[in-house]
């Protein structure tokens, strides 16, 4: 058998789509052994990686660097093909098994996901439908991560996908050192992302200043605007290290998003035994509010209430460790190669 995994999105800096496509690089290699396996890369070698590697230029997400990277699969050999993310060719062999993994269709979803103009943004909305009906309409199986992107590959596209939630990313845990914030222990509320308007960011800052509380904010991540106030910390991107540090000494983990696909950094903040503030937006309501004290993305008040009353919130760390076994990797990868090895047998 041989597997051949679409690894262009994993980048030297860990988004969770690329933690995601390392993960699933490992599920195979446990399942089919490093020689059955080759990972497509986009321009470097991936360190640590078990198995072979192939270079392809292309990029991802143009038509016509995608119609280069069909014609470049053609000439690959292989009896499985699966994206970790939502690409894939235009066409493909019709001997082997295509796969393709969706995170999120927020392009579609998210009110001015883009920042464009309106006239821009419809296009590029529209060249996206086009390009993403091509792929998964050539895939034999589409793996949703959550059940609100299989309604969302549902609604928008007709077609059915199997859900398969992704697992725990657990940072390697460091000797905690400090970083060089002006921050201490338990005296800070945590959020890490990015800076799209479907984070809901300015929304959490606001709710935050609005808030009587002597702890500040640390917000984690590339793009954010600095508001002046001596209540905010920004930590800008961040290592391992330093948010090894961060999620085991902040007060609480806020994440307030109005669409996520998953949302991996809540299972991030868990793992580390955080008290997790959410919104229950898309998917976020999947997880259990017996974990998680969730608010409405636009709920100011109930928002201010978790973050004034934060210290009086229990944290149970045996329910946390009890709910986490969902979502390791290697449970996970078996329960996706049993449902794998059935449709194998039921295409004989």
């Amino acid at each position: 058998m041989k597997i051949l995994i679409d690894g262009r999105s994993i980048l030297s800096r860990k988004s969770g789509i690329g933690r995601y496509g390392e993960e699933l690089i490992k599920g195979y290699v446990r399942h089919y052994g490093h020689d059955s396996v080759t990972v497509i890369l986009n321009d470097r070698e991936l360190q640590g990686l078990e198995c072979k590697s192939i270079i392809c230029p292309y990029g991802r997400h143009s038509i016509i660097g995608n119609i280069r990277f069909s014609r470049f699969l053609e000439k690959q050999e292989y009896d499985i093909f699966h994206s970790c993310d939502l690409t894939g060719p235009f066409w493909r062999k019709k001997q082997a098994l295509h796969i393709i993994t969706v995170h999120d269709l927020m392009l579609f979803k998210v009110r001015n996901f883009c920042s464009l103009p309106p006239i821009k943004a419809c296009l590029r909305k529209l060249k996206f439908l086009f390009f993403y009906r091509r792929i998964l309409r050539n895939a034999d199986i589409i793996v949703s991560v959550s059940e609100s992107t299989r309604k969302d590959v549902k609604e928008i596209y007709g077609l059915n996908s199997v859900v398969l939630r992704e697992g725990i990313n657990r940072l390697k845990r460091q000797s905690s050192s400090k970083p060089g914030l002006p921050i201490e222990p338990d005296g800070y509320f945590l959020y890490v992302g990015l800076a799209m308007p479907h984070k809901n960011v300015d929304f959490l800052i606001d709710t935050f200043l609005e808030s009587r509380t002597d702890k500040k904010l640390v917000i984690c991540g590339k793009g954010h605007k600095h508001i002046s106030s001596d209540r905010i910390v920004y930590a800008g991107f961040a290592d391992d290290s330093v948010l090894d540090y961060l999620y085991s000494n902040c007060a609480a983990f806020i994440f307030p998003s109005l669409y996520e696909g998953f949302g991996l950094p809540i299972l991030e903040a868990l793992s580390y035994h955080c008290r997790v503030f959410a919104s229950d937006a898309a998917s976020l309501g999947e997880f259990s509010d017996k974990v998680i004290s969730f608010f409405k993305p636009t709920d100011k008040n109930r928002l201010k209430y978790l973050i004034e009353n934060c210290d009086d919130i229990a944290i149970d760390t045996a329910e946390i460790d009890k709910y986490l076994e969902k979502f390791e990797w290697d449970d996970i990868w078996d329960e996706f190669h049993s449902y794998l090895k059935n449709y194998l047998y039921d295409q004989k």
